[in-house]
């Protein structure tokens, strides 16, 4: 964005001599132009975004297509993925994805084992009487 085209520095000049009217027109001027500049950004923003989710999307086929046994557990799957994000900022997507697979299978493999073994009513007293 060009300066000249908001405020001339003979404007600029003149500044403490103007009124509020000539101020506001100024003014108006600004936000029309940083609106323009904004709104010729949005397709570049737009094809990066598209093309960014675009590759998300392979990435995403590409390994539930190895790891079709993950393919039912796409929760889970998506929790260790963020997990895995937050806790190593700046890893390739790629690299994310090759961690949580065997984290997903850790997982649902405990889940699995904690479903088959049955629970013990656990009674008040009970608890009671280990905290003496």
């Amino acid at each position: 964005m060009d300066v000249e085209s908001v405020i001339t520095e003979q404007e600029y000049n003149s500044i403490r001599q103007v009124s509020y009217k000539d101020f506001t027109v100024y003014i108006m001027r600004l936000v029309k132009l940083c609106v323009e500049e904004s709104l010729k950004t949005l397709p570049v923003v737009i094809d990066h975004l598209s093309r960014q989710a675009a590759y998300l999307k392979e990435l995403s086929d590409a390994f539930y297509t190895d790891n079709k046994d993950l393919a039912n557990h796409k929760r889970l799957v998506a929790s260790i993925i963020e997990q895995i994000e937050i806790a190593n900022p700046g890893m390739k997507y790629g690299e994310i994805l090759e961690k949580a697979a065997p984290e997903a299978r850790k997982r649902i493999d405990l889940l699995s084992k904690i479903k088959d073994e049955p629970r013990k009513p656990i009674k008040e007293y009970d608890i009671k009487l280990k905290e003496l």
